[in-house]
């Protein structure tokens, strides 16, 4: 498992955002996401890289700490 802390997570609705926008891409599935802290707790089958993971992240709007 792997984990990163991302900014701007308020809300359920946050996390949601950030569930469905990283469901769109290959191997990743997000396991749990702390609203408080902003740690998001995801398994990457390695298929797409942390680079593009972060990418997706930051256009969501919630860019990595």
């Amino acid at each position: 498992m792997e984990a990163l802390e991302v900014k701007n997570v308020k809300c359920g609705g946050c996390a949601d955002a950030i569930k469905n926008g990283l469901s769109e891409l290959e191997g990743v599935d997000v396991k749990n996401i702390d609203i408080p802290t902003g740690r998001l707790e995801f398994e990457s089958k390695g298929l797409t890289p942390l680079s593009t993971i972060k990418k997706k992240l930051d256009s969501l709007g919630y860019p990595v700490k």
